[in-house]
This record gives structure tokens, sequence and C-alpha cells, in this order.
């Protein structure tokens, strides 16, 4: 019975929050600027009338989906969901933008977490210091179009992620934003930084979950029992895509791989994060196994704050604490001179901004930006 109560006030707080956005959408409709075409790049981005998006941030947001294609070289135009949330659509374009990418197994949720928004949502706590999010559905991923699943590695993530940033500078939504970050979790995190090593067009970026040295024989045997092919998972029973072997879900229960030790996260996140977990794809996961054991990030010239969370068992799987292994502390020498800031989130896991710590990056990215000369406009 409490469990029932308790996944009552969830669904309560979620629907609370999706209606208060969209009363804010709705009276504030005439500030939202229109799309407009941009030169060199592969369509206009439109605004998109998704069902069940609704942010559970409380802040005021808008759907689109953005033409992008994986290469330069691809004739196929493909739809990649992101939504635009700000505190007040009259500061678009004033406000710095932080574009938030997420990992495998997950969608733009992990920013816009719907259980207790206010402590976890990451698109919530950015919007009321004065930035604006957009968040995205990666290709492959959530809203986004599903192309075959070995299609997808991380320069095509990363491609896409640049058309994006250039919708944004070049002001196809209608505003122009001057200063633009990323954030990028886990595989996004490797996106954020092959994008930011290739094009050199952002300010910052913040990256969390990702490292050098995968493979340990813990971290291999936690992979290795952790995922199976979508096509399995009742979830995605009537998705089409699915039916490519190569997407990949967690395995129902496993989701606790993502948390640090009990004590360290709210048990009622396993049943949120099941409900809400998303696919990957298996050419991803060997891409992002091969990548870190090269030193591309040396490539990056923005400055990068690097924050793995302290119990992450997949990155840290020598000792399970990155206060002590061998991974955290040789991540500086992959980066060069300058640009590299590390900060480990203590008292949370894997999905760093799930755990009970994760309040605590939230605020060290705040002061890290101010420190750069990025700060909220309200």
């Amino acid at each position: 019975m409490r469990s029932v109560k308790r996944l009552a006030t969830r669904m309560l707080a979620v629907m609370s929050a999706g209606l208060l956005t969209l009363t804010g959408v709705a009276n504030a409709a005439d500030a939202w600027p229109a799309t407009e075409a941009v030169p060199g790049l592969p369509g206009t981005p439109v605004p998109a009338d998704v069902p069940g998006t609704a942010s559970a941030s409380g802040a005021q947001c808008r759907d689109y989906f953005f033409p992008v294609t994986e290469s330069p070289e691809s004739p196929a135009v493909l739809k990649e969901f992101g939504q635009l949330c700000t505190s007040d659509p009259a500061l678009l374009g004033k406000q710095p933008v932080q574009i938030l990418i997420h990992g495998g197994t997950y969608d733009h949720t992990y920013y816009d977490w719907p259980y207790q928004p206010d402590r976890y949502n990451y698109v919530r706590y950015m919007t009321q210091r004065g930035f604006t999010t957009l968040n995205l559905d990666r290709i492959g991923y959530g809203h986004s179009d599903h192309p075959p699943a070995a299609s997808m590695n991380f320069d095509v993530a990363a491609n896409t992620t640049h058309q994006i940033v250039q919708y944004l500078r070049q002001g196809a939504l209608g505003k122009q934003f001057g200063t633009v970050t990323v954030n990028g979790y886990s595989m996004g995190g490797l996106t954020a930084q092959v994008e930011a090593g290739k094009f050199h067009d952002v300010d910052a970026l913040m990256v969390h979950a990702v490292g050098h040295g995968l493979l340990t024989p813990r971290s291999t045997l936690r992979l290795g029992t952790f995922a199976y092919p979508a096509l399995l998972d009742p979830k995605f029973a009537d998705k089409p895509w699915a039916l490519d072997p190569a997407y990949l879900t967690s395995i129902p229960g496993k989701r606790d791989l993502f948390h640090g030790p009990q004590g360290t996260y709210d048990p009622e996140q396993l049943q949120v994060e099941d409900a809400t977990k998303d696919t990957m794809s298996a050419t991803e996961l060997a891409d992002i196994t091969l990548r870190t054991y090269t030193d591309q990030t040396k490539n990056i010239d923005a400055p990068i704050l690097w924050s793995p969370g302290q119990y992450d068992k997949i990155w840290c799987g020598t000792t399970d604490d990155c206060n002590t292994d061998p991974m955290a502390a040789n991540e500086a020498s992959y980066y060069r001179p300058g640009v590299f800031t590390k900060y480990l989130v203590q008292n949370t896991g894997h999905a760093t901004l799930l755990g009970y710590g994760g309040v605590d990056y939230l605020r060290e990215i705040v002061s890290w930006l101010g420190e750069r000369g990025i700060r909220g406009v309200q």
C-alpha cells in the first residue's frame, strides 16, 4: 500500500510539473521566436508536437526537431529531438545555453528527471539560475530518428551535435546564442569531447561518468552481464527499430550498476530507472571502449570540467572508489595543459546526478562556469 501511495505521489508531482510547464509556454507563446533557415545546414528546426514530453522541471520549454546528417557526405537527413528550456523566453540569446547530452540506455529524461525534480532535475536547477538548456535525445534514442544501430559511433554523434551547436549560434531558433556550453554524461560525455576536439565551437564543456582505461576485470564482467538486445524487452516490443539486434538495453533489475553502495542513493531510483530506460547501440559500446585508450582529448582547447561520481563501478573498476582508483588519478595526462579541471563528486555513482551527492555537482558547475566568466542571466 505504501509503494502504491509513493507511486501515486510521484506521478502527481510529474503531472503537476508538466501542467506548470504547459501553462508557462501558453502564457509566453508570443515570446518564442520563429525558427529560421541557416545556410550550410541540412534544414530548418521545427517545433515538435510529441506527446508525453512535458518537462518535469517547471521551466518554460519548447520541443524541436533538428535536421542533421550523420556525416558531411551523408545524403540522409535525420531528425534529432531537443527540448529548449528557460526561465523566460524573452531572455533567449541573452542567457548562456547548455546543450545536454545523455548516455547509453538513457534519453533526455536523465537531465529532466521526473522523480523528486527539486533535487535531481538538472534542467530545473540550471534554468532557475539563469541558464537556457537544450536537452537532446541523441540520434538512435528517445524521440529522435533511429537509423541502423551499426551506423552509430562517436564521430556520428559529434557531427550531429556540431550541427546543433551551429543552429544555436547562427540563429536557427530565432535568436543567436553567443555562449554555448555542453554537459555530457557517460557516452554523452565522450560525444562532447569528440565534438569539442574536432570542431572547437563550444565555450566550455562539462563531462561526467566517462574517462580513460575502461576495461578492468570487474568493469568488463559488469558490462557483459548488464545488457541484452532491446527486441527481448517488453518495453520496446512495439518499436520497429528494436528488431535491429544491435540496439541493446539493460536487463530488468540491473540498473543498480549505475549507483553506488546502499546509503548513497534513494532505492526508489531503481524503479524509476527501469520505467524510463532507453537503449544503446552495440557499436557505440564498442567505440567508447576503444576510445578510452586514445589521447584524442588533447585536441580539446576549451576549458573542461571532468567529474566522475565517487562510486562509479564502470570507470573506477579497480577500487570501486574514484578517490583511490588509478583511472581517476591518471586522467589529467590525457589533456593539454591549462584546460582540465578535476572534480570528484562524492557520495554518488555512475549516474552522477541521481545519487545523493549529485546536487554538489550542480553547485560546482555553476561556480566553475562563473570563474570562467559564464554566468546565468535572470
